[in-house]
Protein backbone atom coordinates (compact mmCIF):
# COMPACT_ATOMS: atom_id res chain seq x y z
CA UNK A 1 0.00 0.00 0.00
CA UNK A 2 1.47 3.56 -0.92
CA UNK A 3 2.29 6.01 1.94
CA UNK A 4 -0.75 7.86 0.34
CA UNK A 5 -3.29 5.54 0.31
CA UNK A 6 -1.93 4.28 3.96
CA UNK A 7 -2.27 7.79 5.09
CA UNK A 8 -5.79 8.36 4.21
CA UNK A 9 -7.25 4.89 5.04
CA UNK A 10 -5.55 5.66 9.03
CA UNK A 11 -7.22 9.12 8.78
CA UNK A 12 -10.74 7.83 7.73
CA UNK A 13 -10.60 4.85 10.16
CA UNK A 14 -9.61 7.93 12.88
CA UNK A 15 -12.49 10.47 12.15
CA UNK A 16 -14.35 7.79 11.68
CA UNK A 17 -14.23 6.64 15.66
CA UNK A 18 -14.53 10.11 16.40
CA UNK A 19 -17.84 10.34 14.68
CA UNK A 20 -18.95 7.71 15.99
CA UNK A 21 -18.13 8.77 19.10
CA UNK A 22 -20.61 11.80 18.88
CA UNK A 23 -23.44 9.79 17.72
CA UNK A 24 -22.75 7.51 21.23
CA UNK A 25 -22.85 10.31 23.29
CA UNK A 26 -25.46 12.49 22.49
CA UNK A 27 -26.00 14.02 26.20
CA UNK A 28 -22.16 14.91 27.03
CA UNK A 29 -21.19 17.77 28.05
CA UNK A 30 -20.57 19.93 25.06
CA UNK A 31 -16.46 20.68 25.93
CA UNK A 32 -15.75 16.67 25.79
CA UNK A 33 -17.69 16.65 22.18
CA UNK A 34 -15.68 19.19 20.86
CA UNK A 35 -12.67 17.88 22.06
CA UNK A 36 -13.60 14.85 20.04
CA UNK A 37 -14.73 16.67 17.26
CA UNK A 38 -11.24 18.47 16.87
CA UNK A 39 -9.28 15.30 17.51
CA UNK A 40 -11.06 13.68 14.66
CA UNK A 41 -10.11 16.84 12.57
CA UNK A 42 -6.25 17.01 13.68
CA UNK A 43 -5.80 13.21 12.41
CA UNK A 44 -6.38 14.79 9.12
CA UNK A 45 -3.25 16.69 9.33
CA UNK A 46 -1.01 13.74 10.36
CA UNK A 47 0.78 12.23 7.57
CA UNK A 48 0.71 8.69 8.83
CA UNK A 49 2.05 7.44 5.50
CA UNK A 50 5.05 8.88 5.70
CA UNK A 51 5.58 8.16 10.19
CA UNK A 52 7.62 4.97 10.96
CA UNK A 53 8.76 3.42 14.25
CA UNK A 54 10.95 0.23 13.90
CA UNK A 55 10.35 -1.73 16.27
CA UNK A 56 12.28 -5.70 16.36
CA UNK A 57 9.43 -8.14 16.74
CA UNK A 58 12.14 -9.95 18.83
CA UNK A 59 14.51 -7.69 21.46
CA UNK A 60 16.89 -10.12 22.11
CA UNK A 61 19.95 -10.46 19.88
CA UNK A 62 18.39 -7.08 17.21
CA UNK A 63 20.98 -5.19 16.18
CA UNK A 64 20.59 -1.33 16.95
CA UNK A 65 22.53 -0.05 14.50
CA UNK A 66 20.79 -1.85 11.40
CA UNK A 67 18.04 -0.52 13.11
CA UNK A 68 19.60 3.59 12.63
CA UNK A 69 20.69 2.34 9.31
CA UNK A 70 17.45 1.67 7.94
CA UNK A 71 15.46 4.69 9.15
CA UNK A 72 18.00 6.65 8.31
CA UNK A 73 18.62 5.79 4.89
CA UNK A 74 14.69 5.66 4.46
CA UNK A 75 14.54 9.43 5.23
CA UNK A 76 16.99 9.91 2.62
CA UNK A 77 15.18 8.20 -0.35
CA UNK A 78 14.83 10.49 -3.36
CA UNK A 79 11.10 10.73 -4.33
CA UNK A 80 9.92 8.32 -6.90
CA UNK A 81 9.50 9.16 -10.87
CA UNK A 82 6.51 10.93 -11.44
CA UNK A 83 4.51 7.95 -13.10
CA UNK A 84 4.24 5.88 -9.81
CA UNK A 85 1.46 4.19 -8.68
CA UNK A 86 -0.10 6.74 -6.53
CA UNK A 87 0.73 9.80 -8.50
CA UNK A 88 -3.15 10.07 -10.00
CA UNK A 89 -4.66 9.86 -6.10
CA UNK A 90 -1.67 12.46 -5.41
CA UNK A 91 -2.48 15.01 -8.31
CA UNK A 92 -5.94 14.74 -7.84
CA UNK A 93 -5.93 15.46 -3.82
CA UNK A 94 -3.49 18.20 -4.39
CA UNK A 95 -5.90 19.76 -6.49
CA UNK A 96 -8.25 19.50 -4.47
CA UNK A 97 -6.37 20.87 -1.67
CA UNK A 98 -5.35 23.53 -3.50
CA UNK A 99 -9.26 24.59 -4.52
CA UNK A 100 -9.82 24.23 -0.32
CA UNK A 101 -6.92 27.12 -0.18
CA UNK A 102 -8.32 29.30 -2.46
CA UNK A 103 -12.11 29.17 -0.59
CA UNK A 104 -10.31 29.17 2.73
CA UNK A 105 -8.48 32.95 0.99
CA UNK A 106 -11.83 33.92 0.29
CA UNK A 107 -12.89 33.16 3.73
CA UNK A 108 -10.17 35.05 4.85
CA UNK A 109 -10.63 38.03 2.38
CA UNK A 110 -14.25 38.04 2.96
CA UNK A 111 -13.82 38.54 7.15
CA UNK A 112 -11.24 41.41 6.77
CA UNK A 113 -13.63 43.24 4.47
CA UNK A 114 -16.50 42.60 7.03
CA UNK A 115 -14.54 43.66 10.31
CA UNK A 116 -13.41 47.12 8.10
CA UNK A 117 -16.89 47.87 7.48
CA UNK A 118 -18.51 47.39 10.62
CA UNK A 119 -15.34 49.23 12.06
CA UNK A 120 -16.23 52.20 9.93
CA UNK A 121 -19.43 51.92 11.11
CA UNK A 122 -19.10 51.84 14.98
CA UNK A 123 -18.02 53.34 18.17
CA UNK A 124 -16.08 52.14 20.82
CA UNK A 125 -18.11 51.05 24.37
CA UNK A 126 -15.76 49.65 26.96
CA UNK A 127 -18.59 50.82 29.65
CA UNK A 128 -20.08 47.90 28.78
CA UNK A 129 -17.77 45.79 30.46
CA UNK A 130 -19.73 46.78 33.67
CA UNK A 131 -22.07 44.02 32.24
CA UNK A 132 -19.75 41.57 32.67
CA UNK A 133 -19.64 39.27 35.57
CA UNK A 134 -16.00 39.18 37.54
CA UNK A 135 -14.68 36.52 35.82
CA UNK A 136 -14.75 38.26 32.35
CA UNK A 137 -14.01 42.02 33.08
CA UNK A 138 -10.98 41.99 32.79
CA UNK A 139 -10.64 39.68 29.60
CA UNK A 140 -8.42 41.67 27.25
CA UNK A 141 -10.89 42.34 24.18
CA UNK A 142 -12.25 45.44 22.69
CA UNK A 143 -16.09 46.12 22.46
CA UNK A 144 -17.69 48.27 19.88
CA UNK A 145 -21.13 49.06 19.08
CA UNK A 146 -22.50 48.82 15.02
CA UNK A 147 -24.55 51.48 14.36
CA UNK A 148 -28.04 50.41 12.76
CA UNK A 149 -27.20 47.00 13.24
CA UNK A 150 -28.03 43.65 15.21
CA UNK A 151 -24.95 41.76 14.78
CA UNK A 152 -23.30 39.68 17.80
CA UNK A 153 -19.84 38.99 17.26
CA UNK A 154 -16.31 38.59 18.48
CA UNK A 155 -13.23 38.74 15.60
CA UNK A 156 -9.46 38.50 16.09
CA UNK A 157 -6.86 36.07 17.68
CA UNK A 158 -4.37 38.36 18.81
CA UNK A 159 -6.43 41.64 19.57
CA UNK A 160 -9.67 40.08 20.09
CA UNK A 161 -12.82 42.50 19.53
CA UNK A 162 -16.21 42.06 20.26
CA UNK A 163 -19.41 43.50 17.65
CA UNK A 164 -22.73 44.56 19.80
CA UNK A 165 -25.39 46.06 17.28
CA UNK A 166 -26.94 48.74 18.63
CA UNK A 167 -30.73 47.65 18.48
CA UNK A 168 -29.71 45.15 21.28
CA UNK A 169 -30.80 46.86 24.58
CA UNK A 170 -31.59 46.09 28.10
CA UNK A 171 -30.78 42.38 28.71
CA UNK A 172 -30.18 41.46 25.31
CA UNK A 173 -27.62 43.67 25.29
CA UNK A 174 -25.63 41.93 28.22
CA UNK A 175 -26.62 38.48 27.41
CA UNK A 176 -25.17 39.14 23.99
CA UNK A 177 -21.66 40.83 25.43
CA UNK A 178 -21.72 38.20 28.43
CA UNK A 179 -21.83 35.77 25.79
CA UNK A 180 -19.45 36.91 23.01
CA UNK A 181 -16.93 37.58 25.64
CA UNK A 182 -16.62 34.26 26.62
CA UNK A 183 -16.37 33.46 22.88
CA UNK A 184 -13.32 35.42 23.31
CA UNK A 185 -11.88 34.37 26.59
CA UNK A 186 -12.08 30.54 25.08
CA UNK A 187 -10.01 31.80 21.98
CA UNK A 188 -12.60 30.43 19.82
CA UNK A 189 -12.45 32.81 16.59
CA UNK A 190 -8.91 30.96 16.50
CA UNK A 191 -10.50 27.02 16.98
CA UNK A 192 -13.19 28.10 14.40
CA UNK A 193 -10.35 29.39 11.87
CA UNK A 194 -8.73 26.07 12.28
CA UNK A 195 -11.89 24.35 12.23
CA UNK A 196 -12.76 26.09 8.78
CA UNK A 197 -8.97 25.61 7.14
CA UNK A 198 -9.14 21.84 7.84
CA UNK A 199 -12.84 21.90 6.20
CA UNK A 200 -11.48 23.58 3.56
CA UNK A 201 -8.61 21.84 2.75
CA UNK A 202 -10.98 18.77 2.86
CA UNK A 203 -14.19 20.35 1.20
CA UNK A 204 -14.85 16.67 -0.23
CA UNK A 205 -14.66 14.76 2.85
CA UNK A 206 -18.38 14.02 4.20
CA UNK A 207 -16.55 13.16 7.88
CA UNK A 208 -14.41 16.50 7.77
CA UNK A 209 -17.72 17.98 7.20
CA UNK A 210 -19.81 16.27 9.59
CA UNK A 211 -16.89 16.40 12.42
CA UNK A 212 -16.21 20.04 11.46
CA UNK A 213 -20.22 21.27 11.76
CA UNK A 214 -20.28 19.56 15.25
CA UNK A 215 -17.24 21.19 16.31
CA UNK A 216 -18.48 24.48 15.31
CA UNK A 217 -21.73 23.35 17.49
CA UNK A 218 -20.09 22.03 20.63
CA UNK A 219 -18.23 25.82 20.57
CA UNK A 220 -21.71 27.80 20.51
CA UNK A 221 -23.46 25.25 22.96
CA UNK A 222 -20.08 25.94 24.99
CA UNK A 223 -20.47 29.73 25.36
CA UNK A 224 -24.29 29.11 25.81
CA UNK A 225 -24.06 26.95 29.14
CA UNK A 226 -21.31 29.25 30.65
CA UNK A 227 -23.53 32.45 29.90
CA UNK A 228 -26.58 30.95 31.16
CA UNK A 229 -25.01 30.41 34.64
CA UNK A 230 -25.13 33.86 34.56
CA UNK A 231 -29.35 34.51 34.28
CA UNK A 232 -32.04 32.01 35.17
CA UNK A 233 -31.76 29.50 32.54
CA UNK A 234 -35.47 29.46 31.38
CA UNK A 235 -35.30 33.13 31.13
CA UNK A 236 -32.07 32.63 29.07
CA UNK A 237 -33.41 30.17 26.68
CA UNK A 238 -36.36 32.40 25.92
CA UNK A 239 -34.01 35.48 25.25
CA UNK A 240 -31.79 33.21 23.12
CA UNK A 241 -34.20 31.69 21.05
CA UNK A 242 -35.65 35.22 20.31
CA UNK A 243 -31.95 36.83 19.12
CA UNK A 244 -31.49 32.93 16.87
CA UNK A 245 -35.16 33.66 15.28
CA UNK A 246 -34.25 37.42 14.41
CA UNK A 247 -33.10 38.45 11.36
CA UNK A 248 -29.47 38.81 11.81
CA UNK A 249 -26.66 40.40 10.10
CA UNK A 250 -24.62 37.69 8.37
CA UNK A 251 -21.52 37.02 9.45
CA UNK A 252 -18.13 35.45 7.80
CA UNK A 253 -17.81 31.48 9.06
CA UNK A 254 -14.17 32.49 10.63
CA UNK A 255 -16.07 34.83 13.09
CA UNK A 256 -17.27 33.77 16.21
CA UNK A 257 -20.97 34.48 16.46
CA UNK A 258 -24.33 34.05 18.20
CA UNK A 259 -25.83 33.52 15.03
CA UNK A 260 -25.51 30.04 13.10
CA UNK A 261 -28.52 29.47 11.18
CA UNK A 262 -27.95 25.74 10.52
CA UNK A 263 -27.23 25.07 14.39
CA UNK A 264 -29.76 27.04 16.35
CA UNK A 265 -32.48 24.29 16.54
CA UNK A 266 -29.81 22.06 18.09
CA UNK A 267 -28.27 24.68 20.24
CA UNK A 268 -31.38 25.77 21.66
CA UNK A 269 -32.08 21.77 22.24
CA UNK A 270 -28.92 21.29 23.70
CA UNK A 271 -29.19 24.07 26.09
CA UNK A 272 -32.41 22.98 27.47
CA UNK A 273 -31.15 19.19 28.16
CA UNK A 274 -29.40 17.89 30.95
CA UNK A 275 -26.07 16.79 30.08
CA UNK A 276 -23.08 15.04 32.02
CA UNK A 277 -21.04 12.86 32.06
CA UNK A 278 -21.50 9.66 33.23
CA UNK A 279 -19.70 6.24 34.07
CA UNK A 280 -20.72 4.27 30.64
CA UNK A 281 -19.72 7.48 28.97
CA UNK A 282 -15.87 7.24 30.28
CA UNK A 283 -16.35 3.60 29.47
CA UNK A 284 -16.70 4.23 26.30
CA UNK A 285 -14.37 7.31 25.40
CA UNK A 286 -11.78 5.10 27.20
CA UNK A 287 -12.50 2.33 24.73
CA UNK A 288 -12.73 4.57 21.48
CA UNK A 289 -9.33 6.05 22.70
CA UNK A 290 -7.63 2.68 22.85
CA UNK A 291 -9.04 1.76 19.23
CA UNK A 292 -7.62 4.92 17.72
CA UNK A 293 -4.27 4.51 19.88
CA UNK A 294 -4.37 1.02 18.20
CA UNK A 295 -5.17 2.16 14.74
CA UNK A 296 -2.34 4.74 14.81
CA UNK A 297 0.12 2.47 16.48
CA UNK A 298 -0.96 -0.41 13.65
CA UNK A 299 0.08 2.19 11.21
CA UNK A 300 3.54 4.02 12.39
CA UNK A 301 4.96 0.87 14.03
CA UNK A 302 6.59 -1.72 11.87
CA UNK A 303 7.12 -5.13 14.32
CA UNK A 304 8.55 -6.90 11.12
CA UNK A 305 11.07 -4.50 10.00
CA UNK A 306 14.40 -6.13 12.14
CA UNK A 307 12.54 -9.57 11.44
CA UNK A 308 15.34 -10.33 8.49
CA UNK A 309 17.91 -9.04 10.31
CA UNK A 310 17.57 -10.01 13.75
CA UNK A 311 18.70 -14.01 13.09
CA UNK A 312 22.09 -13.07 11.79
CA UNK A 313 24.58 -15.25 13.47
CA UNK A 314 26.64 -12.62 14.68
CA UNK A 315 26.76 -9.36 13.26
CA UNK A 316 24.90 -7.04 11.45
CA UNK A 317 25.05 -6.00 7.77
CA UNK A 318 28.12 -4.22 7.38
CA UNK A 319 28.45 -0.16 7.94
CA UNK A 320 28.58 0.17 4.03
CA UNK A 321 26.25 2.18 1.23
CA UNK A 322 26.07 -1.00 -0.32
CA UNK A 323 24.97 -3.10 3.40
CA UNK A 324 22.72 -0.08 3.59
CA UNK A 325 21.08 -0.46 0.89
CA UNK A 326 20.55 -3.81 1.10
CA UNK A 327 18.87 -3.79 4.33
CA UNK A 328 16.64 -0.91 2.98
CA UNK A 329 15.91 -3.70 0.21
CA UNK A 330 15.11 -6.77 2.67
CA UNK A 331 13.09 -4.30 5.07
CA UNK A 332 10.89 -3.32 2.15
CA UNK A 333 10.90 -6.72 0.90
CA UNK A 334 9.25 -8.31 4.10
CA UNK A 335 6.67 -5.57 4.72
CA UNK A 336 5.75 -5.57 0.67
CA UNK A 337 6.61 -1.78 0.44
CA UNK A 338 6.82 -1.39 -3.05
CA UNK A 339 7.23 2.40 -3.16
CA UNK A 340 11.04 1.93 -1.66
CA UNK A 341 11.51 -1.08 -4.12
CA UNK A 342 11.09 1.33 -7.32
CA UNK A 343 12.90 3.84 -6.08
CA UNK A 344 16.02 1.57 -5.48
CA UNK A 345 15.77 -0.34 -8.73
CA UNK A 346 14.91 2.25 -10.59
CA UNK A 347 11.48 1.75 -11.40
CA UNK A 348 9.74 2.88 -14.94
CA UNK A 349 13.06 3.76 -16.64
CA UNK A 350 14.82 1.78 -19.47
CA UNK A 351 17.06 0.64 -16.63
CA UNK A 352 15.30 -1.02 -14.41
CA UNK A 353 17.02 -4.11 -12.75
CA UNK A 354 15.78 -6.89 -11.32
CA UNK A 355 15.01 -7.41 -7.37
CA UNK A 356 17.91 -8.89 -5.84
CA UNK A 357 15.84 -11.26 -4.02
CA UNK A 358 13.53 -13.68 -4.57
CA UNK A 359 9.51 -12.83 -5.17
CA UNK A 360 7.23 -14.47 -3.76
CA UNK A 361 8.92 -16.64 -0.88
CA UNK A 362 7.92 -15.05 1.70
CA UNK A 363 9.86 -13.59 4.78
CA UNK A 364 13.49 -13.13 3.83
CA UNK A 365 15.96 -13.65 6.22
CA UNK A 366 19.67 -12.79 5.67
CA UNK A 367 22.24 -15.97 6.41
CA UNK A 368 25.89 -14.68 5.43
CA UNK A 369 27.62 -12.24 3.89
CA UNK A 370 30.14 -13.81 1.51
CA UNK A 371 31.99 -10.83 0.30
CA UNK A 372 31.49 -6.92 1.32
CA UNK A 373 33.44 -3.86 -0.67
CA UNK A 374 31.89 -0.01 0.44
CA UNK A 375 29.83 0.31 -2.98
CA UNK A 376 29.42 -3.93 -3.33
CA UNK A 377 28.07 -6.81 -1.40
CA UNK A 378 27.46 -10.83 -1.98
CA UNK A 379 25.04 -12.21 0.79
CA UNK A 380 23.07 -15.42 1.22
CA UNK A 381 19.47 -14.84 1.82
CA UNK A 382 16.80 -17.98 2.83
CA UNK A 383 12.94 -17.97 2.62
CA UNK A 384 11.65 -18.25 6.24
CA UNK A 385 8.85 -20.22 4.83
CA UNK A 386 10.45 -23.04 2.40
CA UNK A 387 13.85 -22.89 3.72
CA UNK A 388 15.34 -22.30 0.20
CA UNK A 389 18.36 -20.14 -0.15
CA UNK A 390 19.82 -17.56 -3.34
CA UNK A 391 22.63 -15.64 -3.50
CA UNK A 392 22.29 -11.89 -4.63
CA UNK A 393 24.66 -9.31 -5.36
CA UNK A 394 24.39 -5.55 -5.34
CA UNK A 395 26.93 -2.28 -6.39
CA UNK A 396 25.24 0.82 -5.54
CA UNK A 397 26.02 3.91 -7.51
CA UNK A 398 27.43 6.18 -4.76
CA UNK A 399 28.16 6.68 -1.17
CA UNK A 400 24.30 8.00 -0.25
CA UNK A 401 23.90 3.80 -1.23
CA UNK A 402 20.19 5.24 -2.42
CA UNK A 403 20.75 4.32 -5.99
CA UNK A 404 21.48 0.33 -6.98
CA UNK A 405 23.68 0.23 -10.48
CA UNK A 406 23.83 -3.68 -10.75
CA UNK A 407 22.03 -6.20 -9.21
CA UNK A 408 22.02 -10.40 -9.84
CA UNK A 409 20.47 -13.51 -7.73
CA UNK A 410 20.66 -17.03 -8.24
CA UNK A 411 19.45 -19.99 -6.47
CA UNK A 412 21.29 -22.33 -4.27
CA UNK A 413 21.26 -26.21 -4.85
Amino acid sequence: MSALAESLLTAFTLSGLAAGSLVLLPRTPPHVRFAVAAAGLAVWLVPWGWLRIDLPSELVGAPLTATLVIAGDLASLPIGPWLDAGTLLGSALAAASLIGLVLFVGDCVALRHCVRRWRATSRPADGLRSLLPPELAQVPAEIRIVENSNVAAASGYLAPTIWIGDRYVGERRRLTVIHEMWHVRSRDPLWLASIAAVRRAYWWNPLVAYLARQAMLMIESTCDHRSAEHFDKSRYITELAALLLADATPAPRLMATVHAASLNVQRLRLLGARLRLRARDVVLLAALGASAAATAMTSIVEYETMAALAEQPSTALPATPAGAALAILVRAANVRDSEVLNALLGAYTPQELPLPLPRGAGELRLVEVLRSEPLRIEYIVESRATGLRHVGELEVGDSTGTTIKASRLQSLP
